[in-house]
C-alpha cells in the first residue's frame, strides 16, 4: 500500500530518514507528531490521516474532515539550526510548485500571506506551522490540508481541486508536494522570498482587512514580502507597515 509513495520518500534527500505514517482515523496528525518531536529518540514522520477531527488552522480555525477521502491531511517534522526565511512560508511555496505542476493555472491559483493556497475567490489550502527548541536549533511540524473533493458545508468559502476540474489522488498530490520541497526547501533565502513574492500572484492585486493583535482593524494592499516572511502592507493613506503576525481577509467583490 502506497507503495510509490514510499518509494518517492526513500529517494529524496530531505525525506529519505522520514517514517510514513497513514493513518484511517486521528485528532490531529500535528498533535501526533508534537507528542513524540522531544523524545530522545524522535525519528522524524510525516503522518497523513483518512479522518483528522480535530485538525487546527491559524488562530485556532478547524480544519478537519469526517469523509474518507474529502482532503489531503498530512504533517511532516523537520530541523533546522536557524531560521531564516519561515518554515510555514517554504511550505507555501513548495504547495504552489507543485500546483503549478499539476497544471493549475497560476492565473487563477495564489498564495495568500502567509501561506493559504486561494483560487481566484476561495480557499484550496491551509498550512499551520507549530515550533520548538532543542539542542542545536528548532524543530517544527508542518500541518497541511488540501480540498481534494468538495466540502459538505457549504457555508465554507471554499473550492477543491476536483471543482477546479483536477483529478488526482491525495497520493498523486502528496508525491508532488515532497518532490517540491526537497527542491525548495535547499534554496538561498533570497531564492524562496522570490518564488513566493512570483507565486503569490493576485494577492498583490487585492484589497484586505487586516487584523493584528490589540490593534483595530484596517484594509491594506500588500506590496512585497522581505526575507525574513515579514509583509509589507500599504493602508488606505498611504502608509507603510511592516507586519509579522496578522490575519488578511480578502475583500472579495460581490
Amino acid at each position: 500500500m502506497h507503495t510509490k509513495l514510499i518509494n518517492t520518500l526513500k529517494e529524496l534527500k530531505f525525506w529519505k530518514n522520514h517514517k510514513l505514517a497513514w493513518l484511517s482515523f486521528t485528532s490531529s496528525t500535528n498533535d501526533d507528531i508534537k507528542a513524540l518531536w522531544r523524545d530522545k529518540d524522535f525519528c522524524h514522520r510525516i503522518e497523513v490521516a483518512d479522518i483528522q477531527t480535530n485538525g487546527k488552522g491559524q488562530y485556532n480555525r478547524k480544519w478537519s474532515s469526517d469523509t474518507d477521502g474529502q482532503n489531503l491531511m498530512f504533517s511532516f517534522s523537520v530541523d533546522v539550526k536557524e531560521y531564516h526565511f519561515p518554515i510555514s512560508m517554504i511550505a507555501g511555496i513548495a504547495l504552489a510548485s507543485a500546483l503549478d505542476k499539476m497544471e493549475l493555472s497560476t492565473k487563477d491559483f495564489w498564495l495568500k500571506w502567509p501561506n493559504d493556497i486561494w483560487i481566484n475567490d476561495k480557499k484550496l489550502a491551509g498550512i499551520l506551522t507549530e515550533s520548538t527548541t532543542f539542542v542545536g536549533g528548532f524543530r517544527s511540524v508542518v500541518g497541511i490540508g488540501i480540498n481534494i473533493l468538495p466540502l459538505t458545508d457549504k457555508s465554507i468559502n471554499a473550492i477543491s481541486l476536483s471543482e477546479y476540474g483536477l483529478d488526482y489522488s491525495r497520493e498523486e498530490v502528496l508525491i508532488n508536494f515532497c518532490k517540491s520541497w526537497n527542491n525548495i526547501f535547499e534554496l538561498t533565502t533570497e531564492e524562496q522570498t522570490n518564488l513566493w513574492n512570483n507565486y503569490a500572484g493576485q494577492f498583490w492585486n487585492r484589497e484586505f482587512s487586516v487584523a493584528i493583535p490589540n490593534e483595530n482593524t484596517f484594509i491594506a494592499k500588500p506590496e512585497r514580502v522581505e526575507e525574513d516572511g515579514a509583509l509589507i502592507i500599504k493602508d488606505t493613506n498611504q502608509r507603510e507597515k511592516r507586519i509579522i503576525s496578522a490575519s488578511l481577509l480578502p475583500i472579495l467583490n460581490k
